[in-house]
């Protein structure tokens, strides 16, 4: 038996067929790959490669009826059989239990798999950001990404078509920014609630999972993006996770992420308010430096001066010149507001 540190997977010795012990594995995988097949006697046999950050397992089994249900990207937990064995490096266990509800105290970020994210640093940041959650808000927040299709999409997604982070997984990493961010500035705002920030900070463009349709040739806007919006279908999804999820929160700060998540200036006129918490500033404030960060980096010229144009922009970005690209730049954000 041995482990791939490169893309975390346990690798069984096909000539020895050892299994590593149950007690040392996770609880909760997620499917990458499963595949079902029709068995000479009667029922469905069935191999799938479950992902943990930990280990991933490919795994075999049969049942008497096709499992119709099993889907790529589901959060399951294994039955094993006892004794357990493994057969051409299949791991024989009794099924998959799809997990439909809600489990609290997961971390949806330990079941990322890099065919998703090849980026693990900005894996591991979000993993750590989740855990900075009140019990509350991380519960809500899971609940918002327990759908395996809606998870991976957020991971995927760009965080816009022709503006900031416009690329595959920039929804995370714009996501990650601000969180970072937020974590900074909350320090110099001691009125704001940082958990309730962070929540913010994690929910503010979820909703662009729904809103992009990956097409052969990029991305564009999906039915939902054009006739509902991000900002719409957060709430929506606010709302049915905390009618199907006994999630322990206050009206109160229900009310202030709904508000941090909804307001925006000057637009009163037509019913969204303007930002009035602590809470909503600092989310406008990182949500603003990383969009502007990352568009003013494809921008800018690597020699100084002005940059490219942009629709989105009123003029040029200026920029003074560095002895390394900007687009080379490696110094992470941590370290940045660190220096901040």
């Amino acid at each position: 038996m041995s482990f791939n540190s490169t893309n975390s997977f346990l690798m069984l010795d096909k000539s020895t067929n050892e299994v590593p012990p149950i007690t040392s594995l996770p609880k909760v995988f997620r499917i990458e790959s499963i595949v079902g097949k029709p068995r000479s006697s009667k029922g469905m046999g069935y191999e799938a490669v479950l992902f943990h950050e930990g280990v991933s397992l490919k795994v075999a089994f049969s049942l008497g009826y096709p499992e119709i249900r099993y889907k790529p990207d589901q959060l399951v937990s294994v039955r094993w059989k006892h004794p357990t064995t493994s057969i051409n490096g299949c791991i024989q266990i009794a099924r998959l239990v799809i997990l439909e509800r809600v489990e609290k105290g997961l971390n949806p970020f330990d079941t990322v798999p890099y065919s998703w994210v090849k980026n693990r640093e900005m894996v591991k940041q979000a993993r750590e950001f989740f855990k900075a959650l009140p019990d509350s808000l991380q519960h809500l927040v899971l609940a918002v990404l327990w759908n395996g299709k809606r998870f991976r999409k957020f991971c995927e997604s760009p965080a816009s078509l022709n503006n900031h982070h416009n690329r595959s997984n920039g929804l995370l990493v714009h996501t990650v920014q601000v969180l970072t961010i937020v974590k900074a500035l909350a320090k110099q705002y001691p009125q704001a609630n940082a958990g309730l920030a962070l929540a913010a900070g994690y929910l503010h463009d979820v909703g662009k999972a729904e809103e992009y349709v990956e097409w052969k040739n990029g991305w564009g806007m999906s039915y939902r993006g054009r006739l509902i919006g991000h900002r719409n279908t957060v709430i929506e999804w606010i709302a049915i996770s905390l009618a199907m999820n006994r999630i322990a929160i206050t009206n109160e700060c229900h009310l202030s992420l709904l508000h941090a998540l909804t307001c925006a200036p000057n637009c009163e006129w037509i019913g969204v308010r303007a930002p009035s918490t602590p809470e909503a500033t600092l989310l406008s404030l990182a949500d603003r430096l990383s969009g502007e960060a990352d568009l003013v980096g494809s921008l800018a010229s690597s020699s100084g001066g002005w940059g490219a144009e942009h629709r989105h922009r009123k003029s040029k970005p200026f920029t003074l010149p560095s002895n390394e690209k900007i687009s080379a730049q490696s110094k992470s954000w941590s370290k940045l507001l660190a220096e901040f």
